[in-house]
């Protein structure tokens, strides 16, 4: 027997329909096991977290429908999702093959390019 807040509940609209977010912190968790499996928690969670991005930016929005087999919405933002993983996935890759000496360099060449590609959207947005 369901109450009137039970049903309230149930009612309500959902403020996160986008699930595809729920790789990151599942790919956070899964990098950090096997990272302490193999001796690199640090690589597995950026590993890990960079796959997440990447997985919420391949996955869809929004299910709709009373049998949920259509999708609703766009991929809009998924770029910078999938930009940032890749780069975090290769970070983490990277901390397990090459020294240390060089990731400055690169993050900051990322953080730049990151910069631009804002400047970017602000003065060319999408029609």
């Amino acid at each position: 027997m369901e109450t009137d807040e039970t049903q309230q509940r149930n009612d309500r609209p959902r403020h996160h329909r986008h699930r595809g977010f729920m790789l990151i912190p599942a790919g956070v968790l899964l990098g950090l096991g096997f990272g302490l499996i193999f001796s690199h928690a640090g690589a597995g969670v950026l590993i890990g977290l960079g796959l997440g991005f990447i997985g919420a930016a391949l996955f869809p929005y929004t299910r709709t429908g009373p049998d949920a087999n259509t999708v609703a919405g766009g991929r809009r933002g998924s770029g910078i999702l999938a930009l940032v993983g890749i780069f975090l996935t290769v970070i983490g890759f990277g901390v397990l093959w090459q020294p240390f000496t060089d990731w400055p360099v690169i993050a900051a060449l990322f953080i730049i390019l990151l910069g631009l590609w804002f400047l970017f959207r602000a003065f060319f947005p999408e029609k």
